[in-house]
């Protein structure tokens, strides 16, 4: 017990966390991001490239990375080529599909010695091939990134929600206190997940409207602060309005300039607009251009 107790006033320290909350709600992770690299166009699908940040203040390794790609009732449950091993649960011979949700058509790409599952809630997790989910042997340290991981779908990209679980050693080789009657006796992994926000697939192509973008540059601007400071955001979001306003023609040219402006700030030494806020935009706007 006293050894439990070291560590979490440790971790407490070194993250800043406090120690109101439970042992197994403080997690060894500190903040581990999902960046979108690229998103390109195969013609028959988008091809989402990541790269996973395991951040310097983390005091684990990153050893279950897990991205959100559920879809409405009804869309089912259609899957892609993948890249790596690729275990599929409603593919599984046998299993009661009314308890999956359904899932937007995706294919995952794996980089080497990892593997993805698409569990029955409709996440997409990858996890090392030589360490299972206890990660031990292949996780993404602290400080460290890795790139590799990526899903290809013919979806358009909305925001989504990211997890990424501890290596077991980081979090879970002491006992539950004895206060604890949960089983097993070790904790999992998962009770120390870490949550953040990315990028996937997420619309049908004709879901795709001005509202939607100007409604995801809102969030990009404000909660997620990917894109600084807010004179970029009434800059881009009243040519977004004048898109929505305009006649086909002058329409386009609007989304021209906010397409200009995107690149401009994106590419600055700056850097006011993330990665994520980025390809987000860009590929939405270029589709709604190429089909007005």
């Amino acid at each position: 017990m006293l050894r439990l107790q070291t560590f979490l006033v440790l971790l407490a320290t070194l993250g800043g966390r406090s120690l109101t909350v439970s042992a197994q709600t403080i997690s060894p992770l500190h903040r581990v991001e999902f960046s979108l690299d690229e998103v390109a166009d195969s013609e028959r699908y988008l091809v989402y490239a990541y790269r996973i940040v395991n951040g310097r203040e983390s005091q684990g390794g990153a050893a279950v990375l897990s991205l959100d790609v559920s879809a409405p009732r009804g869309t089912g449950f259609p899957t892609l080529p993948a890249t790596g091993r690729f275990d599929h649960g409603a593919g599984y011979p046998g299993v009661v599909l009314a308890r999956f949700r359904d899932h937007v058509p995706v294919g995952p790409i794996s980089p080497t010695n990892w593997e993805a599952f698409l569990t029955r809630d409709a996440t997409l997790d990858w996890y090392g091939s030589h360490g299972g989910f206890e990660g031990d042997v292949d996780s993404i340290s602290p400080g460290d990134s890795l790139r590799g991981f990526g899903l290809r779908s013919p979806y358009l990209p909305g925001i989504r929600q990211s997890w990424a679980a501890p290596t077991f050693k980081s979090c879970c080789t002491g006992l539950r206190p004895r206060a604890q009657s949960s089983e097993p006796e070790n904790p999992n992994p998962n009770e120390f997940r870490v949550s953040g926000w990315t990028v996937g697939p997420t619309y049908r192509p004709g879901e795709m409207t001005l509202r939607v973008m100007a409604s995801q540059l809102g969030r990009a601007c404000g909660e997620l602060s990917w894109i600084n400071p807010a004179r970029i955001y009434q800059s881009l979001r009243t040519k977004l309005d004048g898109a929505a306003r305009g006649e086909v023609a002058a329409a386009k040219q609007d989304l021209k300039a906010f397409l200009e402006e995107l690149e401009a700030e994106h590419s600055s030494s700056q850097q006011h607009v993330s990665d994520n806020a980025y390809w987000l935009l860009k590929v939405n706007a270029e589709y709604l251009l190429a089909h007005m």
